[in-house]
């Protein structure tokens, strides 16, 4: 089982990197084998609408979200983690997913498992996270609970509170990890 991590977030040990490694470090503790991706030093052009990966197949801009590309069809889960800018994902972010335009061509990401990390300082983390529900589901994508971190600093997630009543961030960061680890073994179960 191969969990995929994407930080969209630039920058360098920021609280979105911090999440989601702690997501992976559950998710590794429950027996899967881990990536992680950031898009810092990554160049990630936006979706120019062009349209030739409906036609040919693949994606003619020809920069890192290649090898992103890959690693999405060969992960059987993606934590896919963002800061909040503005109410939305971060502009990194978002090229990804514009990106993953040419993987909804064919449903090359349907039935594989999905949950956001998200990073806010105070505002904008619940409609964030309903709008990354929306792009897994449009992909056919099985999402499960993300986690929110609240904090401005670097490291403020560590201490600080999640999304839940009762749970820390780190502590929803954990319970990603097991809990994509988990779906994807029910999912596989009812696939075999």
């Amino acid at each position: 089982m191969r969990i995929l991590g994407i930080v969209c977030s630039a920058r360098k040990g920021g609280n979105t990197e911090i999440l989601v490694k702690e997501a992976l470090a559950s998710a590794r503790e429950a027996g899967a084998q881990t990536e992680l991706v950031s898009v810092i030093d990554k160049s990630i052009a936006p979706c120019d609408g062009c349209g030739s990966c409906g036609k040919t197949g693949v994606c003619r801009i020809q920069d890192d979200m290649q090898s992103i590309y890959q690693q999405l069809e060969a992960a059987n889960a993606v934590i896919f983690g963002s800061p909040v800018y503005f109410g939305s994902v971060s502009a990194q972010a978002k090229a990804i997913m514009d990106r993953t335009f040419l993987l909804l061509m064919d449903r090359r990401l349907k039935g594989k498992v999905a949950a956001p990390i998200l990073a806010a300082r105070r505002v904008g983390a619940g409609q964030t996270r309903n709008l990354l529900y929306g792009f897994f589901m449009a992909h056919g994508m099985l999402p499960v609970r993300g986690a929110i971190g609240y904090g401005r600093e670097k490291g403020e997630v560590k201490q600080g509170v999640g999304g839940s009543p009762h749970l820390s961030a780190l502590e929803e960061a954990k319970n990603v990890g097991t809990d994509v680890v988990e779906m994807v073994r029910q999912f596989s179960k009812t696939q075999g």
